[in-house]
C-alpha cells in the first residue's frame, strides 16, 4: 500500500529497534539506507515515520540477525518514553484497568499501525493488537508488541504476572520457546489475533507510583495532541488489519469484514469508495504487503506463504506476485540478498 497518506509511527520506536541493531553490530547509516528513512527523522523524538518505513527496517534488521530473539533485545531496555506521552500516561493512572483504558484511547499517538483493544469477561481479559499488514507480517514486531505489553504489567503492577495465554498469528518458530520463558506462558500460534489473556481480577490491582493528579494534567495534553491528529483513511486501514488478520484462514470476504466492522456491506463500500479504493483493491494490497514481508523469511516456504496470505493454491499466489513485482517470489528472494 503507498506511504504517501498512509499510517504513521512515532519516531522513538523504530528508533528502540534500530538501537538494538546496532548493538549486535549492525551498521546504523546502512540499515537507515536500505531502509530508505531519513536519519533526521530521528532528530526529535515527537517525529513521525511511515509506518510502511519502520515495517521495512523491521525485515532488514531480522534478516540480518537470524538467531536474534528481537522481541527479547527491545523489552530488556525499553523505557515509558519511547512511547511518547502515553508511556509517561499509563504509569500515572491508579490501577492496570484505567491503564489499559488509556493505552486504547491514546495508542494512535504512538502508532497508527498498532491498535490495542480490550475484552472484559467474567473470569478472563483479553488484550489484542491489530497490527498493520507489514508489520503483521515481520512476525518479530507481534511478539514485541505482547512482550512489551507484559513487561509494563510486571514494571507495574505484579512482578511475577503472566497471562493465562498468548496468541499470535504465525507458526511456531525456532524463537517460541525462549519467548514462552519470558511470556511465563504458552503460545498459541496460527490464532486470528495477536492478544494475551490473563483473570480479570488484575484489572484492579493498583498501579505502582501512580500520581492521578499528573496523570489529569498528562491526558489533558494527550486529547489536544489526538484532536490535531488528522485520521486520514480511517476506514480503509482498519479494513487493511482485518484483512490481514483472516488471511491465514483464508480469503476472507466483503460482508464478513463488514459484519466485524458493524456496518452493512454497501455502507463499507461507500466509506471505501470516498477514500479512493475498493474492497478487492486493499485485499490485494495487503497480500502483497504481508508476501513481502514473509519472503524475507528464508525458512518459509513459498508455498506456505501462498497459504499464509489467503491463497489455496500455490499457483494462483505466484501469478498474482509476479503481477505485483514482476518477478517471481523466488527471484525476488534473491534480489532482497543482494540488496
Amino acid at each position: 500500500m503507498p506511504e504517501a497518506g498512509g499510517p504513521t509511527v512515532v519516531s522513538t520506536l523504530p528508533a528502540r529497534v534500530l538501537w538494538v541493531a546496532q548493538r549486535c553490530g549492525l551498521d546504523r547509516e546502512e540499515v537507515l539506507r536500505q531502509a530508505r528513512i531519513d536519519p533526521l527523522a530521528f532528530a526529535d523524538r515527537e517525529n513521525r515515520i511511515p509506518v510502511e518505513s519502520a515495517a521495512r527496517m523491521w525485515n532488514l534488521v531480522i534478516r540480518a540477525l537470524p538467531d536474534r530473539v528481537l522481541a527479547l533485545e527491545i523489552v530488556a531496555d525499553f523505557v515509558p518514553g519511547d512511547l511518547g506521552v502515553m508511556g509517561y500516561i499509563l504509569h500515572q493512572m491508579e490501577n492496570l484497568e484505567e491503564a489499559l483504558e488509556a493505552m486504547c484511547r491514546y495508542a494512535r499517538l504512538v502508532s497508527q499501525g498498532a491498535i490495542p483493544s480490550i475484552e472484559r469477561g467474567p473470569s478472563a481479559t483479553r488484550v489484542s493488537f491489530s497490527l498493520y499488514p507489514a508489520l503483521l507480517a515481520t512476525q518479530q514486531a507481534p511478539e514485541t508488541a505482547v512482550a512489551l505489553m507484559i513487561g509494563f504489567i510486571r514494571r507495574t503492577v505484579d512482578v511475577e504476572f503472566a497471562p493465562t495465554t498468548v496468541h499470535l498469528p504465525h507458526p511456531r518458530t525456532e524463537r517460541s520457546d525462549l519467548l514462552e520463558q519470558f511470556y511465563g506462558a504458552k503460545i498459541s500460534h496460527g490464532q486470528p489475533a495477536v492478544a494475551i489473556e490473563f483473570p480479570t481480577a488484575f484489572l484492579s490491582r493498583p498501579v505502582a507510583g501512580a500520581d492521578p493528579n499528573l496523570a489529569v494534567y498528562l491526558r489533558q495534553q494527550a486529547d489536544q495532541m489526538l484532536s490535531r491528529m488528522e485520521e486520514s483513511k480511517g476506514v480503509s486501514h482498519e479494513t487493511a488489519r482485518r484483512l490481514a488478520e483472516r488471511l491465514g484462514r483464508g480469503e476472507p470476504s466483503q460482508a464478513l469484514i463488514a459484519k466485524q466492522m458493524g456496518v452493512s456491506e454497501r455502507t463499507l463500500q461507500r466509506r471505501l469508495q470516498e477514500e479512493g479504493t475498493t474492497f478487492n483493491q486493499l485485499l490485494e494490497a495487503t497480500r502483497r504487503d504481508i508476501a513481502l514481508g514473509y519472503l524475507t523469511n528464508p525458512r518459509l516456504a513459498d508455498y506456505e506463504v501462498s497459504f499464509l496470505v489467503g491463497y489455496t493454491e500455490p499457483a494462483t499466489f505466484f501469478r498474482a506476485f509476479k503481477r505485483w513485482t514482476g518477478k517471481t517470489p523466488q527471484q525476488y528472494r534473491a534480489s532482497e540478498l543482494r540488496a
